[in-house]
């Protein structure tokens, strides 16, 4: 997806030239990956909503971008 924001991990891997070298994606997958980056995204957003200003944000934030990252790394895995 062309408008699809990158993750911080994905940014790093990038830059350091460790793109994933698994096997290639089938259709579903791919749909699925962009299911669970959407759902976390939403949660992204309304936890920065919800806990403006505190200071537990960046950690909440955090923590929602490793389980995201988590569950698309499970897929990918799958594909091997």
């Amino acid at each position: 997806m062309a408008g699809e924001l990158k993750s911080t991990l994905d940014i790093i891997m990038e830059k350091f030239g460790g793109k994933d070298q698994s096997a290639p994606l089938n259709e579903e997958q791919k749909k699925r990956i962009a299911e669970i980056r959407n759902i976390y995204q939403a949660k992204i957003a309304e936890v920065k909503i919800l806990l403006k200003g505190d200071e537990n944000l960046p950690r909440e934030v955090s923590r929602l971008e490793r389980e995201m990252e988590e569950k698309v790394q499970q897929i990918k895995s799958r594909s091997s």
